[in-house]
């Protein structure tokens, strides 16, 4: 019990600090309720999945953002990219890689930036997306499967970027809007509306969007490749709503619900609906 109030306390005092400090200077505020925002609380190489990784060939990529760190798992088959999401890794993909060697898949994952065994403190979906467009254009792959933040990341880097040997997406659990995220993030810590003005023209000012216009949907109307959809009306993380938002602005997407999985959707189901997919 005491545990859960010790939880439930800490951000509450997060948004009382933010409150305070914009009232001094609302870029400071703001500033601070970004960074805390994008700081990773886990995600590194834990001992047991350390085990897996090491069955790769690994190299680290040269980023602004410091060293990415790349495995790679040889096939004779296509190339598929596989992009975790928020505080995870790539031994998220374990139970998909190894059916994917199975058929002779050319395989390649990394950690995100603050993630795993790659560089950094800080991550945000307009990093991740300028590292997954590095990556992209080394490997050329003609599949990319992405997770969660990883899909919205995923998603934004190919609409600006558009890549013609991309033959297939799969987006796993995406987010559709930052709106929707940053007013969880409001509510969990309850910084107010002054704060939240201030972040919004951070994120203008930083990297030349506004909170309303950073949107998975708007995103994936402008990719022309096979889009497969997949979602789990048991996600406790991001609402169902998303995926059925994302689907009617894409003109290829197609759109499977999960019975199993929650948010992570690592299980055989997925799987399977993967495979049937390529």
């Amino acid at each position: 019990m005491f545990k859960k109030l010790i939880n439930k306390a800490v951000p509450r005092l997060y948004g009382f600090y933010f409150n305070a400090l914009s009232l001094i200077s609302k870029e400071k505020g703001a500033a601070l309720a970004m960074r805390v925002f994008s700081v990773p609380r886990s995600g590194k190489i834990l001992p047991y999945q350390h085990e897996f990784l090491s069955t790769s060939h690994q190299q680290k990529l040269i980023t602004e953002e410091g060293f990415i760190q790349i495995y790679h798992w040889k096939g004779n088959g296509k190339t598929i990219f596989l992009a975790h999401g928020w505080e995870s890794n790539a031994w998220r993909w374990k139970f998909l890689i190894e059916p994917l060697l199975q058929r002779n898949y050319n395989i390649i994952a990394i950690d995100a930036p603050a993630h795993g065994n790659s560089d950094g403190t800080e991550f945000t979906a307009i990093k991740y997306s300028r590292i997954i467009r590095k990556v992209v254009e080394l490997y050329q792959p003609e599949i990319i499967v992405a997770h969660s933040v990883g899909a919205m990341a995923t998603s934004f880097q190919e609409s600006e970027t558009p890549h013609d040997f991309l033959e297939k997406l799969v987006l796993l659990g995406s987010p559709n809007t930052l709106q929707v995220i940053m007013k969880n993030y409001q509510n969990l810590v309850g910084f107010t509306n002054r704060v939240y003005g201030s972040l919004d023209d951070l994120l203008d000012q930083t990297y030349g969007f506004k909170i309303n216009d950073f949107s998975t949907e708007d995103f994936v109307s402008k990719i022309s490749c096979p889009v497969l959809l997949i979602h789990s009306k048991e996600d406790a993380i991001v609402s169902f709503d998303s995926v059925n938002q994302i689907a009617l602005k894409s003109p290829n997407a197609t759109v499977y619900e999960s019975k199993t999985g929650g948010h992570s959707l690592h299980t055989p189901e997925v799987v399977d609906q993967i495979l049937a997919f390529l």
